[in-house]
């Protein structure tokens, strides 16, 4: 034992350090640690090289035919199970999945730039490489979201921003750019004017605010749009009711029904109720009292806050026809889904004449 302060001593002798010497074999005196790096080394040499040989081949997005032959850099026909505007469509069905995740990528696909859209084939993976531009929301800021699409089986191998898939792949897609198909559901049957449907959990964000759209479109359109609101009661207005009541909370959505039935004065109670709305419960009186102010006639709006119950109903019904769990959304022509940045897109692409 030393001792602290003291030098060691001892009678033993401190043994030397032992070397290892290795035979020298037909290896060269290498043992098998070494021989595995060195073959490591070849495959990723190798690799690189294939990679290298084997780039991307963009296809032309008119094909038609179903199998497609390229010709990549040297000269060897490659067959492709899907061309192009396939892989295109899944590449917009993926993104019209992720509406109904209820999140903040619910609102991915609506900003998504479809019409840049680049669909590349990647013959070593035997994948397509799909990219699609975006405007990040209240910005002019371009982003670049890319996938990796199997040409096999056409699952998605890579999904965009490099985040989980949609649980489910539905056949909605993005028509066009703001503009998601629904599929399944045809077209309104009207003459006169574009049905508008305009889903919205009135305490959810944005909900009342995105009043002003109604208002405003109805003044740039007149009869030309038939806008109808649907309310919600959804965890928005769940929310409130455990704070307070259910009737409470569902006192909001009444109001704003019954003052939608009455125009003109339905701009002027969007007007005053956005003024002193602050995100939170407003109560049945503040209501009664902005209906007051508005001039509704309130023989007509006691009748229909008496009746709530019928309209209610049918809201919940037409709101799982089309699947809508966000608030707000809209549906346009009874076969278009669209959010109130995006809807004169939508009327757009339903009818020509909105363009």
């Amino acid at each position: 034992m030393v001792e602290k302060g003291a030098k060691a001593k001892s009678n033993s002798k401190i043994a030397e350090p032992s070397i290892l010497i290795r035979p020298i074999t037909r290896l060269g005196g290498l043992d098998n640690i070494h021989v595995a790096l060195l073959a490591l080394v070849a495959i990723l040499i190798a690799l690189l090289l294939l990679v290298s040989y084997y780039k991307p081949v963009a296809m032309p997005n008119n094909s038609t035919s179903s199998a497609l032959t390229t010709t990549i850099a040297s000269n060897i026909s490659l067959q492709t199970v899907r061309n192009a505007s396939t892989i295109k469509h899944i590449a917009e069905q993926m993104l019209a999945s992720y509406v109904p995740t209820n999140s903040s990528l619910s609102v991915l696909p609506f900003y998504s730039n479809v019409s840049g859209m680049s669909e590349s084939y990647v013959p070593a993976l035997k994948a397509w490489y799909v990219q699609v531009p975006a405007t990040e929301p209240g910005s002019s800021t371009v982003v670049y979201m890319s996938a990796l699409i199997s040409d096999t089986n056409g699952s998605v191998l890579i999904p965009f921003l490099q985040i989980p898939k949609p649980q489910r792949i539905l056949s909605n897609y993005v028509a066009s750019d703001g503009v998601i198909r629904i599929s399944g559901q045809p077209a309104c049957i009207v003459s006169n004017s574009t049905q508008i449907y305009w889903f919205m959990d009135p305490y959810s964000a944005g909900a009342v605010q995105s009043l002003r759209n109604v208002t405003a479109l109805e003044q740039k359109y007149g009869s030309s749009v038939n806008i109808s609101l649907e309310m919600l009661f959804g965890s928005a207005s769940q929310n409130i009711a455990s704070q307070t009541s259910v009737p409470d909370a569902q006192a909001l959505g009444q109001y704003l029904f019954c003052a939608s039935q009455q125009q003109p004065r339905f701009a002027q109670y969007v007007s005053l109720l956005n003024n002193v709305y602050s995100n939170s419960y407003i109560s049945s009186n503040e209501l009664q009292g902005i209906a007051s102010t508005s001039g509704m006639n309130q023989t007509q709006f006691n009748s229909c806050l008496g009746n709530y119950l019928n309209a209610f109903s049918r809201q919940s019904l037409l709101a799982g026809r089309y699947n809508i769990t966000a608030s707000p959304s809209i549906v346009v022509n009874c076969d278009t889904l669209a959010i109130p940045q995006t809807v004169n897109k939508a009327l757009c692409y339903a009818n020509g004449s909105f363009c």
